[in-house]
């Protein structure tokens, strides 16, 4: 399948064309879906604020993609790490591209930043919306192509989810638990 077909598919036949990912591995491909969407996704960001800071709103803009692929590599990796744990296949490569493809609905952000900074009330309402509503979408497909890449049941890869969200939780907090306790 090209890419337009894959796309097409993630939007009217998720669970196929997310099993279909799984199996093809198709990296470069998630990298640049998952990328084009973290940027799309900065065009509503307030630079104003890292005015003081003395950053440019394009080195931000370079640090958020770098952060946000390293976040989907360790992300899938911790994902990968606890999915045997409710009887998950082991397929990094084949998780992290269906991963990737999970983020297409992360391409309407332009229209709900748009809606709420030009149509009033009603677009600021409507925005919200959109983006509440990709949001949602997008764990739907996280879900979807985590049971699709691992093999296991719907309720498996929400546990799994969580389970690797609390661990990010968890691993936050104790890194800035230990900064806090370094600046004293």
């Amino acid at each position: 399948m090209n890419i337009l077909d894959l796309l097409d598919g993630v939007v009217w036949k998720p669970v196929s064309t997310l099993n279909l990912i799984a199996r093809e591995k198709p990296v470069g491909w998630a990298l640049s879906i998952f990328a084009l969407s973290t940027l799309l996704g900065l065009v509503s960001t307030d630079y104003s604020v890292f005015e003081p800071l003395q950053i440019s709103p394009t080195l931000f803009i370079i640090i958020q993609i770098v952060v946000s692929i390293a976040g989907l590599f360790v992300f899938a990796g911790l994902l990968h790490l606890v999915a045997p744990l409710f009887k998950g296949h082991k397929d990094y490569w084949g998780l992290f591209s269906a991963l990737g493809f999970a983020n297409f609905p992360g391409f309407l952000s332009p229209v709900a930043a748009v809606l709420g900074n030009t149509a009033g009330m009603a677009g600021a309402i409507l925005g919200g919306v959109i983006s509440v509503a990709a949001g949602i979408w997008m764990l739907v497909l996280y879900l979807i192509a985590l049971r699709e890449n691992c093999r296991i049941s719907t309720g498996a890869s929400i546990l799994t989810y969580l389970v690797a969200l609390i661990v990010v939780v968890l691993a936050v907090m104790v890194i800035f638990f230990l900064l806090v306790l370094k600046m004293r």
